[in-house]
């Protein structure tokens, strides 16, 4: 039996909705959800807005933090987030799956 997913690791919220898609995929599944972009809040508004009726989303925006990789049990990782980014390599080490939106 598979251990169930119940934080994901959005990994680039972007503009253009993919990653908003995912946000809002397992926020309506009840997931803990945690959305981090190296964008700040005020880039990222027209996004946020999209998402602002769901409680169980955390952001972390204008950074990444390795604890919040480290701790999803699913990252999904944005379309222009480069494969050898830290955060990817230090999750694959730690065999936290990585998909794509």
């Amino acid at each position: 039996m598979k251990y169930p997913i119940q934080k994901v690791l959005i990994m680039g919220l972007g503009l253009h909705g993919g990653g908003v898609g995912a946000a809002k995929f397992f926020a309506k599944q009840s997931k803990e959800v945690i959305v981090t972009d190296l964008k700040l809040k005020k880039e990222l508004l027209p996004s946020l807005a999209k998402l602002k009726q769901f409680k169980n989303i955390r952001y972390a925006l204008g950074k990444h933090r390795i604890k919040d990789f480290l701790s999803a049990n699913l990252i999904i990782q944005g379309a222009g987030i480069p494969d050898d980014s830290p955060y990817l390599i230090a999750a694959r080490k730690n065999h936290i799956p990585i998909d794509t939106d």
